[in-house]
């Protein structure tokens, strides 16, 4: 025999309480945050959390509701909490040894398949520190019926990073697609070049990352975020270094932090800025370098 179904109020009375909580702690946006962690726990839609009659939340539901919402009042990000995270097209599984993926990253990712879809030298791409593999898995997704064929790299230094990055490949059936390696950035990859390369480096000025939030400064991975003094230690070491990694006239993109396009040099090793992408909210976000020297 069914359980009989509660009226939809007993429901949104559990969403009201979660709200409450997440509220009290400083959550922004608590009701969309409450909606995430009734729906993701119940498995269902979240617009059916408000729906005539409501699903019934089991004692074990009940138990996760709340163990995540007392993550949650710590400011542990949901997606660290759920253990997964949705980016463009694809779910992928993440952890606190990798980086949340961003929606403004989602930019990254569609300027490298317009240079991708517009230019037939482009065979070969490697993405530097994948993470979770956000970047290349997206890319290799929604290139999975392009008639040119392309071969994919990625690399991370951390171990644990790249075995999730091939974990969430095997999910989306794109391991025989993408080739990882374990280093920091080009190591693993001597003497071989690409026609296009992508990368989220780090890029938040040393003494900015206690101001973050604390869901950024209290979770995720420093390695992942720290660029040195100015921010943009990295990204000056991947311009030194990715000449000797790219084709003639092989392209590098990357993102960058709000203030920091102007400080970019306009040229550098043979490599020159071809131009700024901005993202959404009129801030610089992305750099995109072309080889301009044959490799």
């Amino acid at each position: 025999m069914k359980r009989p179904r509660p009226a939809p109020e007993k429901l949104r009375r559990l969403l009201h309480q979660v709200r409450g909580r997440l509220a009290a702690a400083g959550i922004d946006n608590p009701v969309s945050n409450a909606e995430l962690i009734i729906a993701e726990a119940l498995q269902i839609p979240r617009a059916e959390i408000y729906l005539k009659p409501g699903p019934r939340p089991g004692q074990a539901q009940l138990r996760k509701i709340r163990r995540w919402t007392r993550l949650r009042e710590r400011r542990m990000p949901f997606e660290y909490i759920a253990r997964k995270a949705w980016f463009r097209e694809i779910e992928l599984a993440v952890s606190p040894e990798v980086l949340v993926p961003r929606p403004e990253t989602e930019i990254l990712v569609e300027q490298a398949l317009s240079i991708i879809r517009s230019s037939s030298a482009v065979k070969n791409v490697l993405d530097l520190g994948t993470g979770s593999g956000a970047i290349i898995l997206s890319i290799a997704h929604e290139l999975k019926s392009f008639p040119r064929q392309l071969r994919f790299f990625a690399s991370d230094a951390s171990g644990n990073a790249l075995a999730l990055a091939r974990k969430n490949a095997r999910r989306l059936k794109l391991q025989k697609r993408i080739e990882f390696r374990q280093g920091k950035f080009f190591a693993p990859f001597r003497g071989q070049t690409f026609d296009l390369i992508v990368c989220n480096p780090p890029y938040i000025p040393t003494a900015e990352l206690p101001r973050l939030m604390p869901e950024v400064s209290g979770y995720e991975p420093r390695l992942a975020l720290d660029g040195g003094k100015d921010g943009l230690g990295v990204i000056r070491q991947i311009l030194a270094q990715a000449p000797g990694h790219l084709a003639a006239a092989g392209r590098l993109i990357f993102e960058i932090g709000a203030g920091q396009a102007p400080k970019l040099p306009r040229t550098v090793h043979g490599l020159v800025l071809e131009k700024v992408i901005k993202d959404w909210s009129k801030i610089d976000r992305i750099a995109l370098y072309q080889l301009s020297r044959p490799a």
